[in-house]
């Protein structure tokens, strides 16, 4: 297949899994082999397996600068964001931080409670700052089973918006980035907020206290007992890598290896 043809697949496999969550085996083991192919077709593309010019161009920065759609993750979608990437490199161990995202995931999705909509990124070097955003509703559909045919709440929610800063765009093997094969994305997680998702009404009562008002996670993330203490706490660093970029594409993985891929906005 060419790169027109893998990405047709690649976007078909993305619709098919809902962004890849059918594939979550805490949900159910549904759609593995799909997930597989995934995998494999992505690891054609940044393996430049055709012969297409654009495909042989490794990642540049220009081609990973602005907006960004996600699309596609083998691994929940809110782990894109910039602040569960900081704490999974602060967790370390993969079977710790894959439990804790398991752990949250529970606790904020049980029984259709809150689901996550657009997930989004926009990349800026000059201002060295990736910002990420998802929308999240909560009661989306709310009923009596089997008895009810009406909702019993109204759906409320909003936009989570994540910034880091210090964004650095490091060469594949300079600078200590450790992969010979993928540009390093270096950043640090400064805060994060909640404001209006379009559509979507606010929290009631709560909004005034949480919404519109930027929560200073650095400064904070410094303070915490097992981050050193105060004295010598460490940054919410974090870093994703570059596997393949073009000018609608983009695909990255995490310290561990997850995929998400990424498209141009459609409007």
């Amino acid at each position: 297949m060419d790169v027109g043809e893998v990405k047709e697949r690649m976007l078909k496999l993305a619709a098919l899994t809902d962004r890849g969550q059918r594939t979550n085996a805490l949900v159910a083991a549904t759609f593995q082999e799909e997930k597989a192919e995934m995998r494999r077709l992505c690891e054609a593309l940044c393996n430049n397996a055709s012969s297409s010019a654009a495909a042989a161009a490794p990642p540049r920065k220009e081609h990973v600068a602005g907006a960004w759609d996600l699309v596609y993750s083998d691994v929940e979608v809110f782990r894109s964001s910039p602040f569960f990437l900081a704490v999974e490199k602060a967790l370390g161990d993969k079977a710790k931080s894959d439990l804790f995202f398991k752990l949250h995931l529970l606790q904020t999705c049980s029984w259709g409670a809150s689901t996550v909509g657009r997930v989004s990124q926009r990349i800026d070097f000059e201002r060295g700052q990736l910002e990420s955003e998802f929308d999240t509703t909560l009661f989306g559909l709310t009923v009596l089973p089997i008895i009810g045919w009406f909702k019993l709440l109204p759906t409320f929610g909003g936009r989570v918006v994540t910034l880091a800063t210090d964004l650095e765009f490091v060469a594949p093997g300079e600078a200590g980035n450790p992969r010979s094969d993928a540009p390093e994305l270096r950043m640090v997680l400064e805060k994060t907020r909640v404001v209006d998702a379009p559509g979507v009404k606010r929290i009631p009562l709560v909004a005034g206290l949480l919404m519109e008002r930027w929560a200073p996670v650095r400064g904070v993330w410094k303070l915490l007992p097992w981050n050193g203490g105060p004295l010598d706490g460490r940054d919410p660093s974090c870093s994703v890598w570059v596997t393949y970029s073009d000018d609608d594409m983009r695909i990255a993985q995490d310290m561990h290896g997850a995929l998400f891929v990424y498209v141009r906005p459609v409007l």
